[in-house]
């Protein structure tokens, strides 16, 4: 399992949903609008679609893709598929997973959405919570394969807070560690909005991490839906997806002063890099220090002192500027994450990756040991199992010694 010695936590390790998860787990009342695929015969991921074919969450990019062919998608995921060949064997399914964190060496993973359906405005509520809670009852009997290493974040649609605060509390029984969500405003409301109050203060009280995770070209205000059908679109939405409605969002949480009502809360802006961090505590420092006296909702600490005392990042394993990050705020707050088994992924070699640019930075044993396994345990809640995991903690003590 472990890597070099190193106990290893994946805050973010992807599923890939099987094309009849909804016709087996959501209410049947729904009938057609159930969403459904045809079952996969090569490395991809599902558009679902209702029993009449039409796309249940109907983007912008999804139009782009009907118009111009999937030629470019397709060739990238050939290109990579052969990383997958057991994984597809299998369907992606819960043994597979586990096969595909021994190859990786992950010791721990919280499994998360590929494709939500639920990041639509045009969702009446009650539809977008019965989404959620089809997936939510699937991942959870996902991780009972291996429920001492496979962890769940379960899906929150923001549609509807009272909605969504009983579904946290579902999720808690469910013994999911964190909540997904998606950092764009919902419905014309911001997360900083006092409506979503309720939801904040039942995640704190529950102890689930909040967790924001960017959805490809979400039915939402969204940075990225500006540049699909324009040149050089793909490469234009890949640079900027995932991190500026993350930074956005983040900013948001902090200024907007949710974590000032709630210092209890954990939040954590997951596979949008880790890089732009130091620059956004810098620039929020320096606007609040010249504005925040005019503002309706005071802060009694910088919002840099938010971040550190309760937000995290996650690192790319190829992101060489996480010792940048580490030099200017330290190494509390910066998780790991595989991105498994998304075309983008460096899997199987994610984590060898993420030692050696950690160690060519020359970064401390103590602070990989933080980024690969103490910071995302403590973002969960998730205390270190000994029995299971006795052998890795005897060589990693042996080999400090």
């Amino acid at each position: 399992m472990a890597r070099n010695s190193f106990l290893v936590f994946d805050s973010d390790m992807h599923v890939h949903e099987p094309h009849d998860l909804y016709l087996k787990y959501m209410d049947p009342k729904w009938g057609d609008r159930i969403p459904r695929a045809e079952p996969r015969t090569h490395y991809s991921f599902h558009f679902f679609r209702d029993a009449n074919g039409q796309p249940i969450r109907k983007t912008r990019f999804l139009a782009e893709l009907r118009s111009q062919g999937i030629t470019a998608l397709a060739s990238r995921m050939a290109s990579v598929a052969h990383k997958y060949d057991y994984a597809l064997t299998h369907d992606f399914d819960a043994p597979s997973q586990v096969v595909a964190m021994d190859t990786e060496g992950i010791d721990v993973a919280v499994m998360f959405r590929t494709f939500p359906l639920i990041t639509d405005d045009t969702l009446e509520p009650e539809y977008a919570l019965a989404l959620a809670r089809a997936w939510n009852d699937w991942i959870t009997d996902f991780c009972r394969c291996d429920p001492v290493r496979m962890k769940a974040a379960g899906l929150i649609p923001l549609h509807d807070v009272d909605m969504a605060v009983d579904e946290a509390r579902r999720l808690k029984r469910l013994d999911h560690v964190g909540v997904c969500l998606t950092p764009e405003p919902h419905c014309g409301r911001h997360l900083h909005d006092t409506y979503f109050d309720p939801l904040w203060a039942e995640l704190e009280r529950l102890d689930l991490a909040a967790t924001f995770h960017h959805s490809p070209h979400p039915n939402l205000e969204s940075v990225t839906n500006r540049f699909p059908g324009h040149p050089n679109s793909t490469t234009l939405t890949k640079t900027f997806q995932n991190n500026l409605d993350e930074i956005m969002g983040l900013a948001s949480l902090i200024i907007g002063g949710v974590l000032e009502r709630f210092p209890r809360l954990r939040v954590a802006m997951l596979e949008g890099n880790c890089s732009w961090v130091p620059w956004l505590l810098y620039r929020m420092d320096e606007a609040w220090e010249q504005k925040g006296a005019w503002e309706e909702t005071p802060l009694s600490l910088k919002p840099s002192e938010y971040f550190l005392r309760q937000c995290y990042v996650s690192v790319d394993a190829d992101e060489y500027l996480v010792a940048d990050v580490v030099r200017r705020i330290g190494d509390d707050n910066v998780v790991f994450s595989t991105d498994y088994p998304h075309n983008d992924s460096s899997y199987p070699e994610a984590t060898s990756k993420l030692l050696r640019v950690m160690a060519a930075e020359g970064l401390s044993e103590k602070t990989m040991r933080k980024i690969l396994w103490d910071n995302c345990a403590g973002l969960y809640s998730v205390p270190t199992p000994p029995a299971a995991f006795a052998h890795v903690q005897e060589t990693t003590s042996s080999t400090r010694g």
